[in-house]
This record gives C-alpha cells, sequence and structure tokens, in this order.
C-alpha cells in the first residue's frame, strides 16, 4: 500500500486514527508513504514518518515528480522551448526501464507492424521511436538507478543544458539559482530511490499486440497515484467509514 501525505502538525489526529483503524481491523500497515516534502531530516527521522506512530517499518519516500519539479525554480522560465526537454532528461537520470519488458514491446511493435503495414527490418532504435510514452508506462516497469549513478547523471545533464539557448538567444538555465538549487536537492537523492524488496507495480492484466502478449501494469509511484489519492483514500483504508471525515481534514 502507499499512502501520502501533506505537512502540518494539524494531521496528527488524523493519522493517529488512521494507526488505530488499521491496528483494530488487524490489516498490516502500509510499507510506503510518499510525500511533497519533509522526506528526511538531519536526525535521520522524517517528520512525515514520526506522525505515523507504532508504523516503525513504514518508509518514507519523496514523490520523484515533485522532485524534478523544484529544478525549475533554476530556470529563466518554464515556457522556455527546452523546458520539456530538460524535464525528460532529469527524469531520465533517475529512472531507467526494465530492459526485458522493453524488448518484449519492441517484439509485440515489430509484428504488428510486419502484419499490418507489411514493414520489415527495422531495427531497435527505430522501433523505439515508434513507441509512445503512454505504451511505455504500460507495459514496462521503471526503477531507480540509485543515488550515486543519479547524482552524476544530473550533474552531466546540468552542465550539458548550461549554455542552452532557443532560436531568440533566450537562455533555458539561470546558473547562478541552478546551481543553488542542485546544492539543495542533491542531499534528497537518497529519498527518491525505490527501496529494497517493495514491490511498485502491480500487473492488472494483459493483452495482445501482434500476436505477442503484454502484460499491463500499475505503478505505485508518481504523481498520478500521490494527487489522486484523496479519491480512494475511504475505500482502502480499514474501519467504519464516516460522512463527510475527509473534507473535515
Amino acid at each position: 500500500s502507499v499512502l501520502t501525505s501533506h505537512e502540518g502538525q494539524g494531521l496528527l489526529p488524523m493519522t493517529t486514527g488512521l494507526v488505530n483503524r488499521y491496528k483494530s481491523a488487524g490489516v498490516p500497515p502500509p510499507h510506503m508513504l510518499y510525500v511533497d516534502r519533509d522526506c528526511c531530516s538531519s536526525m535521520g527521522t522524517s517528520r512525515a514518518g514520526a506522525m505515523f506512530v507504532g508504523w516503525d517499518d513504514l518508509v518514507v519516500r519523496l514523490d520523484v515528480c515533485h522532485f524534478v519539479r523544484r529544478f525549475a525554480a533554476g530556470l529563466h522560465t518554464v515556457s522556455h522551448p527546452l523546458y520539456g526537454l530538460f524535464m525528460a532528461k532529469l527524469s531520465a537520470c533517475i529512472f531507467e526501464w526494465d530492459e526485458g519488458d522493453v524488448a518484449l514491446l519492441r517484439e509485440a511493435k515489430r509484428r504488428e507492424l510486419e502484419q499490418r503495414q507489411d514493414v520489415t527490418g527495422l531495427t531497435d532504435e527505430l522501433l523505439m521511436s515508434k513507441l509512445n510514452p503512454k505504451q511505455l508506462a504500460q507495459h514496462c516497469r521503471r526503477r531507480t538507478r540509485g543515488a550515486e549513478v543519479t547524482e552524476q547523471l544530473i550533474t552531466e545533464t546540468l552542465e550539458a543544458f548550461k549554455d542552452a539557448k532557443e532560436t531568440m538567444g533566450i537562455p533555458l538555465v539561470d546558473q547562478e539559482r541552478m546551481s543553488a538549487v542542485w546544492e539543495t536537492q542533491r542531499r534528497h537523492l537518497p529519498c527518491i530511490q525505490d527501496p529494497p524488496g517493495v514491490q511498485m507495480y502491480t500487473q492488472t492484466g494483459s493483452l495482445s499486440k501482434g500476436g505477442v502478449t503484454l502484460p499491463v501494469y500499475r505503478c505505485a509511484r508518481g504523481s498520478t497515484s500521490l494527487e489522486s489519492f484523496h479519491n480512494h483514500l475511504n475505500r482502502f483504508i480499514p474501519g467504519v467509514q464516516r460522512t463527510g471525515w475527509g473534507s473535515g481534514v
């Protein structure tokens, strides 16, 4: 299970109630807590995690989308033509695709093109160009690269975009501000890594493409599960539901 958190001691009664409801129902507590801030502290204890008293094994992680968006503070404007490419490169510094999943999807696309359009001889690179992000997210799993690798890759990406400009000569990066952002965010790299032993994906079904059976996955991490959490809150928290409970928090 994955829970989300928002800052503020005003949530303490709610978190205490959640702990009690899980305990009363005899249901194991969630494995992870995704937050948009307060993911760690100099003392090694997350303020958000400390609010769930009794859930000693709860792992607190910073939502990757919120982490990446923090780098926007080091840009001149988010409307810059290179903004999307820059954010995509940052995401690639953090995640890597499961090679087996991607190979299976490529093979399915190859067979589909052969059967429907009589297209043959495509290289893996060309096949990848014909896959859209939605297909990759639906059929392929990702994992975090590790803090050290991500630190190196982000450093290289920031260096590559340091002098990037659009056609009118407007730079993307404010180097002074970006240096400050990176100096602050560097310490959060361990906070965005997938914890060992926690299953981040659930197979929800399968479909056939080009005669190849592809699994369909749902990911527990990411902005979708984080931001839409309130829509599902009462459905999976054990115990008696109370009308208006959510709006009263």
